[in-house]
């Protein structure tokens, strides 16, 4: 009895023991910072990655052998610890690893909470946080079309110190390794979901200045006021194409010591860009002015810890007062990305009291270089463009671009693709997915055929898709290569080419247009022989039938000889003509079309005319090039055409005009078309065109002010004013005033009014049911054109309606009848009036309520005395109505 006794008391100091230790665990401080990084493993099964920084010193040290994570799916799970390591006395990192698969698509926020912070963190809760918990979280959107993600990787840990009154820098060196482009914010710390540790302030400063970089991260504190610890949160958002798709919260802790000491300065370090194959070299320095302390200078982010790593030399660098280190790089292909790499250096000196610390940062762009060996050669009437592929066999698609004539265009260091500014022009985009022949590409004008009267210059260009982690291809931002090196060729001559189209006569039924063409100058005629034959044709543009003009036979190619037609008997003044010269020669003893000309079409003007002005349009497809244009605008005194302009452009605007006179128009086309060495000039007219100035501008509305009658209790106009805005179409003649009840109706005509006349009472008997509504006043200027809804104004009711306190139902004839006050916009009310028993004893939904101060049931004289009443009164607005209740009470007298 005695030994069981015995036993039982141990028990109870164990459990007694145990449950204390318990209990110091579960109120022990001892959490400093963290974060949860997390990588995609498949579709939807990803790896979390949780790092905490604790006291080790701490009495709840032991409870971090373990970390209950939230998946934000409704599933949880207690993860047990997979490192540890000692960075301090009193830090030590903690990492937690688990795999977790949702279920479906969808955003949801990873997380742990746990007790606690440690105790006196300043800037939290006025230093008590020995109770408030530790809570980090991270978001992770999934979603099958933007392909896997992984979170972004912060390589510089979140436990820092710096000094009181001194500046402090504090980089998280992050980068992502799918090439995501990220951004940083400060956030208040977190102590469970979407709620904030209590009495957070921003870290105070000196010069007034706490803020991070929102695209480098950069994060400066100017300075500090007070010694001891502070904890921020970063929230680090990735985006791919400006979509959001994953954020991480780094919670960090800075600790700020009493120190005289002054922080070396790392010098400002170049940004730069890096063709893969090639190595980009940087020097870094830092100084302290402190000249008598050791610097040690230390580089991080991404470009250190991928497969082709960065170095720096020395690492780290060390030196009295002042330090240098040779940053280099040679990155490899899967480094290539559309956003650039920032490297982060850091200068700490040994000063015995707290060594301080600065940073810097650079960026550098990683480039796919130029293709290579670029050639072009004529097949037919076209070129077939060939290259190398690109040598890190990553590209997605090769694009080639065109111009005519070369553009003296060196791409400056950095620059990738072909900017618009140069005159290229996108002809093709080749994928290169089981594509053989994605190196190549026939440009014959889409079938048309190149001119070989013009100097056709290429560039080609690699598109490198962004790739995940892992190298697969995802959605984002592509990273174009160098241009490659411009290319430039001249079609041989070996089928007929038009040199001219030009409307000589301008009529429905007798236009006229001169054709010139020139002959082939080079032919196989071992395989083609003779004779030979050229036929000039001529079709409506946009049409697919031709018409044979002229037909010329040639015994042998020595006769064969270019030539000018004419065409006539046209409709030039509405329709554009296209034409084409075919050649023939025998081939296997039958005489075939052998090569055709590239098509040309007749010069042609569109006219539009507005207020004083007329715009002419022209468009020509030609296989010459025109440099100049000249219009022309017909003199009616002298019946002759004056040239009014020169222009690169293809329109003219003529302004200053008379409105409704007639001005006539025609351009001429000035161009050049080559056949190497010689250069020949070629000019070609429109057909003359015709436009009659109108006035179609809209005036400007006027600005426009209402005044309600809300103070005046009998008065139900609204009062429209406005003053003329002369600054657009000036010669307004009248005004018009439009009206809608709601919204959503069409507006109505309420008046029309002289110019003169700048004010408008709306006095409509409906208005004293309701003033709600939208107005506009328009100007209407001489030429019937209404100005347009800028100066809408809506107003709103102003509903009254006020109950007396006291009625003398005593049949005087004077007040022997509860009456409201005279009211305005309501449209009904439900009244119950009650004795001082609660009883009711009137009810009605008369607006005018009426109530003769008898009992409603009964008819009984009710006895003098205080009632109550609860009114729901409905009152008209411009959204609909309303209901307002109104509370209060009523004395009866009857003497």
């Amino acid at each position: 009895m005695l030994k069981y006794n015995l036993f039982s008391a141990l028990s109870k100091y164990s459990l007694l023991v145990m449950f204390l230790l318990i209990s110091s665990f579960a109120f022990a401080t001892h959490y400093r910072a963290g974060e949860i990084l997390y990588e995609q493993i498949t579709e939807r099964r990803y790896r979390i990655t949780v790092i905490t920084y604790t006291d080790p010193s701490s009495a709840a040290d032991p409870s971090t052998s373990d970390v209950e994570v939230s998946f934000g799916d409704g599933k949880k799970e207690r993860v047990d610890r997979s490192g540890r390591v000692f960075l301090s006395a009193k830090v030590v990192q903690n990492s937690y690893i688990t795999t977790h698969e949702y279920a479906i698509d969808g955003t949801y926020i990873i997380s742990i909470r746990d007790q606690n912070r440690v105790n006196g963190i300043l800037n939290i809760n006025l230093g008590n946080t020995e109770y408030i918990a530790f809570y980090v979280e991270s978001v992770i959107k999934i979603n099958q079309s933007i392909g896997p993600n992984r979170s972004p990787i912060l390589t510089k840990p979140p436990i820092d110190n710096g000094c009181i009154y001194k500046v402090y820098y504090h980089n998280p060196s992050a980068y992502d390794p799918d090439g995501d482009s990220l951004t940083f914010e400060l956030i208040p710390p977190k102590e469970n979901v979407g709620s904030e540790v209590p009495n957070y302030e921003t870290p105070r400063a000196v010069n007034n200045y706490f803020k991070i970089d929102f695209n480098t991260g950069q994060l400066k504190w100017d300075a500090s006021l007070n010694v001891g610890i502070y904890n921020i949160a970063i929230l680090i958002k990735e985006y791919r194409k400006n979509i959001f798709v994953g954020s991480v919260v780094r919670d960090m802790q800075i600790t700020i010591e009493q120190c005289l000491n002054n922080p070396p300065i790392v010098n400002d370090i170049a940004d730069g860009c890096v063709l893969v194959g090639d190595t980009i070299k940087r020097i870094v320095t830092a100084a302290d002015p402190d000249f008598s302390q050791r610097v040690m200078l230390l580089g991080y982010g991404g470009s250190f810890v991928v497969d082709r790593k960065a170095t720096y030399s020395p690492n780290p660098a060390s030196g009295m007062g002042m330090v240098s280190t040779q940053f280099i790089w040679t990155p490899s292909c899967n480094q290539i990305r559309k956003s650039s790499w920032q490297i982060i250096f850091e200068a700490k000196d040994d000063a015995i009291s707290q060594s301080a610390v600065s940073q810097n940062s650079f960026f550098v762009q990683v480039i796919g270089p130029a293709l290579q060996n670029f050639k072009t050669k004529q097949i037919d009437n076209g070129f077939l463009l060939s290259w190398n592929r690109d040598t890190c066999s990553l590209a997605s698609k090769y694009k080639v671009y065109r111009r005519i004539d070369s553009s003296h265009w060196n791409p400056a260091t950095c620059v990738t693709g072909v900017p618009a500014s140069t005159g290229f022009v996108l002809i093709a985009s080749i994928n290169t997915l089981n594509n053989p022949n994605a190196n190549q590409y026939y440009d014959n004008n889409q079938g048309r055929g190149l001119s070989p009267l013009v100097t056709y210059c290429y560039r080609v260009v690699a598109d490198y898709p962004p790739r995940s982690a892992s190298g697969q291809v995802i959605y984002g931002e592509v990273s174009e290569s160098v241009a490659s090196k411009e290319i430039c060729d001249n079609m041989l001559v070996i089928n007929p080419a038009i040199t001219k189209v030009s409307v000589t006569a301008t009529s429905t039924t007798t236009g006229r247009i001169d054709i010139s063409y020139i002959k082939p100058l080079q032919l196989d005629t071992v395989d083609y022989l003779p004779p030979y034959k050229l036929v000039v044709k001529r079709s409506i543009t946009g049409q697919s039938t031709y018409t044979t003009l002229a037909t010329y036979n040639f015994v042998n190619f020595a006769n064969v000889t270019g030539a000018s037609v004419t065409d006539s008997l046209l409709n030039t003044e509405n329709n554009q003509y296209t034409y084409v010269v075919d050649f023939y020669a025998m081939l296997n003893d039958t005489q075939r079309l052998v090569g055709m000309s590239s098509s040309a079409t007749s010069l042609r003007n569109i006219i539009y005319s507005t207020d004083r002005t007329n715009i002419i349009t022209w468009k020509a497809d030609v296989p010459w090039v025109n440099d100049t244009f000249v219009v022309y605008k017909k003199n009616n005194l002298q019946n002759t055409f004056d040239s009014i302009a020169y222009t690169t452009n293809t329109s003219f605007t003529d302004t200053g005009l008379t409105n409704n006179y007639n001005y006539c128009y025609l351009v001429q086309s000035r161009g050049f078309y080559e056949i190497p060495p010689t250069t020949y000039r070629t000019n070609n007219f429109s057909q003359i065109i015709c436009g009659t100035p109108i006035d179609t501008v809209s005036p400007c509305a006027p600005a426009l002010a209402i005044l309600p009658p809300c103070n005046i209790k009998s008065e139900y106009r609204n009062k429209l004013s406005w003053v003329p805005n002369t600054t657009c179409a000036p010669d307004v003649l009248k005004y018009k005033v439009y009206f809608k009840e709601r919204k959503e109706e069409p507006y109505l005509l309420l008046a029309e009014l002289p110019n003169t006349q700048l004010e408008y009472f709306d006095a409509r008997e409906e208005l004293k049911l309701s003033i709600a509504g939208c107005y506009f006043v328009a100007g209407v200027d001489t030429a019937g054109n209404e100005s347009f809804i800028p100066n809408e104004i809506c107003i709103d009711n102003c509903p009254y309606y006020e109950i007396p306190n006291v009625f003398t139902p005593n049949q005087d004839g004077s007040n022997d009848m509860l009456l409201p006050f005279e009211y305005r916009f309501v449209n009904s009310i439900d009244m119950i009036i009650y004795n001082r028993w609660g009883i009711e004893v009137y009810k009605t939904t008369d607006i005018d309520i009426k109530w003769n101060g008898k009992d409603l049931s009964t008819q009984a004289d009710l006895p003098e005395g205080v009632y109550f009443y609860i009114c729901k009164v409905q009152e008209r607005y411009l959204d609909g109505i309303r209901t307002r209740t109104l509370k209060g009470t009523i004395q009866l007298i009857r003497k």
